[in-house]
Parts: C-alpha cells; sequence; structure tokens
C-alpha cells in the first residue's frame, strides 16, 4: 500500500518513467533478496534462535546487502544526485554485516557510526545549524563550526540506534521506515528520488520479512539494513529541517517518536537497574506487547497504528505553527510518561527474573 501511494505521488509530479523504474527498484531488491539468502549459510549471515530472540529458526541477515544493492540501482536508473549519500550507507552496511556475522564490540560500531555521520557532512554538506526555537518563539538556537559538526553526529547515532533497536519484531523496523519516508514526501521533501527509490528497496526486502501468508520471516535485514537505514532517515530529516520550505527541527522528532522514545527510555532504563546500556532484555514495547499474549502480526500493527498517529500529531502541530517550545514540550511529556512506565515495568521484570 505505501508503496503504491508513492508510486501515485510520483505520477503527480508527471515521473510516468520514474514510476517504470522505482518498480524495477522493487523487484529486483525482492529477488536479490531471495537469492542472497540462499547465499547467507556459506556468508555466515544467520541469525540463531536465542534467549531473547523471537525467531524459532536460522534465518538469513541479508535484508541490508539487498536494500543497499536496491538503493545502488535506483542510483543509476532513477536520481543520480544522492550518488554523495552512498560512501556513508556503504560505511554502514559493511560494518552491519560483519557485526551480524562476526558481532563486533559496541565502541566498534558506535566508531563507524560516527565516521560514517562525518562523512555524509562532508559529502552532502547536511548539518544541524538551526535548531529552532526550542525555549521560547522569541529566540532560535543555532550551531555553527564544530558545535554544529558534533550535534549532526550525535543526531545521526541516535536515529541510527532508535531504527536499530526496533528492529526486533519481523516487520518492524522496515514498516516504520517507510512511514517515515511516506511523511516525508507527503511534507514536501526535495529528494523525491532518493525517498522513492529507498521506499522500493525496503519495501522488496519487507516481502520477504513480513508474517503475511507464512508463519514466520524469512529475511531479516540485520545491523547492516537497520544501521544504513537509520543514517538515511537521519540524512533526510536534517536535510528538510534546514530548509526554509521543510519541516521544523521539532517536527522530525514527532516523524521518529515511536522508535526515538523507545530507545532512548531503554538506554536510560538499563543502568538504572544496574544493567549496561547495550545488554540484551525483553522491556522493549514490542516485547512487552508479545509477552502478553498478542500476535507479532497485532503488535506490528499496533506499532505501525501509534507511529501513524505520532505522525499526524506532528503534521497538525506544523500545520497549525503551534510554537516550536510548545510542541517540544508536548513531545518531551510523551517520553516521560513513556520513561515512568518502562521504569515500574522494568522493575517488575528484574525481580521476576531473580526469582526464577
Amino acid at each position: 500500500m505505501a508503496l503504491t501511494l508513492l508510486c501515485a505521488k510520483a505520477m503527480q509530479a508527471n515521473t510516468l518513467e520514474s514510476v517504470g523504474l522505482i518498480s524495477v527498484v522493487f523487484i529486483v531488491t525482492l529477488i536479490t533478496t531471495h537469492f542472497l539468502a540462499r547465499l547467507a549459510p556459506a556468508l555466515g549471515l544467520l541469525a540463531e534462535p536465542g534467549e531473547h530472540r523471537l525467531h524459532t529458526r536460522a534465518t538469513p541477515m541479508v535484508g541490508g546487502i539487498a536494500i543497499y544493492l536496491g538503493l545502488l540501482l535506483g542510483l543509476l536508473l532513477v536520481d543520480h544526485s544522492f550518488s554523495v549519500l552512498m560512501p556513508s550507507l556503504f560505511l554502514l552496511c559493511i560494518v552491519g554485516a560483519l557485526d551480524d556475522r562476526f558481532t563486533l564490540p559496541s565502541w566498534s560500531r558506535f566508531l563507524a557510526q560516527g565516521v560514517a555521520a562525518y562523512l555524509m557532512m562532508r559529502f552532502t554538506n547536511v548539518a544541524l545549524i538551526d535548531l529552532g526555537s526550542l525555549f521560547s518563539a522569541d529566540s532560535a538556537v543555532l550551531m555553527s563550526g564544530p558545535w554544529s559538526k558534533l550535534m549532526t553526529i550525535f543526531a545521526c547515532i541516535g536515529v541510527i540506534n532508535a531504527i536499530n533497536m526496533s528492529d526486533g519484531l519481523d516487520g518492524l523496523a522496515g514498516s516504520l521506515v517507510l512511514i517515515v519516508l511516506f511523511s516525508l514526501l507527503v511534507l514536501g521533501h526535495p529528494a523525491l528520488g532518493l525517498i522513492l527509490v529507498a521506499a522500493s528497496a525496503v519495501a522488496g526486502f519487507l516481502f520477504w520479512n513480513l508474517r503475511a501468508g507464512r508463519t514466520h520471516a524469512k529475511v531479516f535485514m540485520g545491523d547492516a539494513g537497520s544501521m544504513m537505514l537509520g543514517l538515511l532517515l537521519a540524512y533526510l530529516l536534517i536535510q528538510s529541517s534546514q530548509l526554509d520550505s521543510g519541516i521544523l527541527p521539532v517536527t522530525a522528532l514527532w516523524l521518529l517518536a515511536l522508535p526515538l522514545i523507545d530507545a532512548v527510555a531503554v538506554l536510560i532504563v538499563r543502568p538504572l537497574r544496574g544493567r549496561s546500556p547495550f545488554s540484551a532484555d525483553r522491556i522493549h514495547y514490542h516485547h512487552q506487547l508479545l509477552d502478553r499474549g498478542l500476535s507479532v502480526n497485532t503488535v506490528l500493527l499496533a506499532a505501525i497504528a501509534l507511529q501513524l498517529l505520532f505522525v499526524v500529531i506532528g503534521v497538525v502541530l506544523l500545520n497549525n505553527e503551534v510554537d516550536e517550545h510548545i510542541q517540544l514540550a508536548l513531545f518531551l511529556s510523551v517520553f516521560a510518561a513513556y520513561l515512568a512506565r518502562l521504569y515500574r515495568f522494568s522493575g517488575k521484570t528484574q525481580k521476576t527474573e531473580s526469582l526464577g
């Protein structure tokens, strides 16, 4: 459905030929994912069942590589303008694939994310300079020089890990990425070609990742996919937020609200409970819902509905020109409420585990 809507948008823009080429990206990504999955055992890119993993069989983790190849095809066929972004995405795809294969230490992943964010800034000239009027309607928060670079790298790493941490349920990370891409398209993001190509590639992967007509996902995107798509979203959100005709910086928070709120809350709660912020557990919202007996597809639909609600809130606030500091206060209120609930839930979970 999302791919159909995106293609319809492109047709309205008098790009019928591009729609055909974008369909080629979808089909090629779909086929490439299938063939890479057959090579996964030889490559060692298999996700084995484990204590905190939901699947019950070894599953290929090649979706991220297939999505990158789909983006590369789209670069050649549809839009050459985003070629400057590809080196950064390639770095994260390679490091993510190595992490999927060998389980790299956390510091190496963060280092790669920081380098990729820096390369993105260097090659695209996209960076956070204007953060908007976050504290009052009369004064904007402006960054410059090294502070702008540091803030941009920090924001990119945050978005990358938000998408990475949402990749814990069949179809979830890919669906959330599609929602953000579609919302940016509706809001008039100038990078039309990149958004359509990315959505087509993700949709080609989701064909195998969703539990539609099957009892389990055929393929996972792995860290190669989640980190790469996280940087892609960070680039698009930052780019739009710095344009006069784009979104507000605070609107970006609403467009990415569900994965962002959950990831940050989990990273805060784990140390408060005496655990490493990167330890594996089952306190993410999708784990909580699954442990209540809901099916994977039911949880997925609930997450999609909630993320769409956040997007609608962000768009309504943007269109009604609500003061940015008020929008930020509303967002932080939602985050604080979820953080408090997650802290209480994690305490009950920890107590149950200790008794067990």
